[in-house]
């Protein structure tokens, strides 16, 4: 049962989301605007085609660099940061500057130190998500109870193991749901670094077929793009879960 209360809601939201996409093309009644089925027999078009699955294959290897990447280094440094009560203090609001910075304003500069290429997508994807990622390991370090850390100080409990049993414990679920918001974040990065300046990548293939006018493999890139991200945002999810559940009443 509860598995079921997890699953059809969102299936009765997509079917929803399908039904009136069709209903909109049907009253539109347009020939640029397409309908689900039209929509999808184009994307199976596309995906018959080997530049097209090598230009998909090619993003998600970048993607999964990227994200991995920026949560494991966002971890780690948000962890070792979060620690210090003088750091957190000097360096948090840098960050939060830098974060409430459109993140398409700072692609230029990946661009002059990276050039235009794959190093400088992976690069703007590394940075969407790294900055949250650290943001929230930060916060989460630094509000570990105090009470705990006094007790295992009174104890003289080493580093090592004061890491490892009382603030890895604690900032466990935060990451958690850090990975999952940061995710998106990631893919968004990469799609943008596609469109502005790339020659390969799904987000080159979507916006080649903006300039081209051509509605049913944009709508069709969408699906794809929707069922790229879903895999991911499902299994993140059902980590966070497990880790609160687990580590939540820590």
């Amino acid at each position: 049962m509860s598995a079921a209360r997890r699953v059809v809601p969102p299936l009765v939201v997509a079917v929803a989301g399908v039904a009136l996409w069709w209903v909109a093309a049907v009253v539109a009644d347009s020939t640029i605007f397409p309908n689900p089925a039209e929509a999808v027999r184009s994307l199976v078009e596309d995906l018959g085609k080997e530049d097209f699955r090598a230009n998909v294959l090619d993003s998600i290897r970048i993607l999964v660099i990227g994200f991995l990447a920026s949560t494991v280094l966002g971890s780690l440094l948000g962890l070792a940061l979060g620690l210090s009560a003088f750091w957190t203090r000097a360096i948090l609001p840098i960050f939060y500057a830098i974060n409430s910075i459109p993140k398409i304003v700072l692609y230029p500069i990946f661009l002059s130190f990276l050039g235009i290429g794959e190093l400088s997508r992976a690069g703007f994807t590394f940075y969407a998500a790294f900055v949250p990622m650290f943001l929230v390991a930060v916060e989460s370090t630094a509000s570990v109870h105090r009470i705990h850390l006094k007790m295992a100080a009174s104890l003289q409990v080493g580093w090592p193991r004061l890491v490892r049993q009382i603030v890895i414990p604690s900032v466990l679920p935060s990451l958690a749901t850090g990975m999952r918001m940061t995710f998106g974040l990631a893919f968004l990065g990469l799609l943008l670094a596609e469109m502005f300046s790339s020659s390969a990548g799904i987000g080159y293939e979507l916006l080649r077929n903006v300039s081209l006018v051509r509605m049913e493999n944009i709508m069709g890139t969408v699906v794809l793009i929707l069922l790229m991200a879903l895999p991911p945002t499902i299994a993140l999810q059902w980590l966070e879960n497990r880790v609160v559940w687990k580590y939540g009443g820590r």
